[in-house]
């Protein structure tokens, strides 16, 4: 009887820890302007939703390739942007702790 509880509570903590990892929200999501048709806009929209990333130095590696392949010249106009933790509020809005833009990463390098 204790063997049978015990395998079944060691299969059920094995279940929860497997599907821990799947829920895991993303750290980064960029935000890909370059094709929008109107780039003066620069409001957050979940049709501008490129990916997901677990660092900064992957959405800004992917967000410059995107750039690269498109064979776009690096403008003063932003083209991507990596945001942190970013959230939909109940207005359908999209808010992230903090913004890097393209031009942030540019001045890295």
């Amino acid at each position: 009887m204790l063997a049978t509880s015990l395998t079944k509570f060691i299969g059920l903590l094995l279940i929860t820890l497997s599907l821990s990892g799947c829920i895991r929200s993303p750290e980064w999501t960029l935000f890909y302007f370059a094709d929008a048709t109107d780039k003066t806009d620069q409001s957050l929209q979940h049709h501008l939703i490129k990916g997901y990333y677990d660092t900064l130095e992957q959405c800004q590696a992917k967000g410059s390739g995107l750039v690269r392949i498109q064979g776009i010249t690096v403008t003063e106009q932003v083209d991507f942007t990596c945001g942190q933790k970013c959230e939909t509020l109940d207005n359908n809005q999209i808010d992230c702790q903090q913004l890097i833009s393209d031009k942030d990463f540019l001045k890295q390098l």
